[in-house]
């Protein structure tokens, strides 16, 4: 099991800015891209963006169109499916990674609890990845497939 990651921002001059290996450490630990190369993931986190949320607001919302999936570097969220809570996340965790791979309606709302920071990755930014390094599809494609296998 993963050991979350509690990046301290409450030092930094400005919260919103995150260095590269942080960035890299972050994804390095999201069980979706776990095992996967260093250069891999170098290239994709110089594909995220940050993004702050205050509290009690939605990052995802149940039914609207996927336009990324969040990495959580510090906050915590509440996750409800058809209203009923279904989890809770915080640093470490990712939400929102079917929207990348699916171009279906989010199948849950991921509401802020507190205020958050998180690597935030769009769906042609993962496309990108995977275009320009095809080993790397290949592990996202075996991770996915196990997950759904047990």
């Amino acid at each position: 099991m993963n050991k979350p990651i509690y990046l301290d921002t409450s030092r930094r001059r400005d919260p919103s800015k995150l260095a590269q290996a942080d960035r890299l450490e972050m994804l390095a630990r999201v069980p979706l891209f776990e095992g996967a190369a260093k250069r891999h993931l170098r290239h994709l986190a110089k594909l995220t963006r940050l993004e702050q949320f205050e509290a009690e607001r939605e990052l995802i919302t149940q039914g609207q169109p996927s336009r990324a999936a969040f990495v959580v570097v510090a906050g915590t969220a509440t996750v409800r499916r058809n209203g009923r809570r279904i989890a809770d996340v915080g640093p470490g965790d990712i939400v929102g990674e079917l929207g990348l791979l699916l171009d279906q309606p989010r199948n849950a709302t991921v509401r802020s609890t507190t205020p958050m920071l998180c690597l935030a990755l769009d769906r042609a930014g993962l496309r990108s990845a995977v275009l320009e390094h095809p080993a790397f599809g290949w592990h996202l494609l075996q991770t996915v497939a196990h997950r759904l296998s047990g």
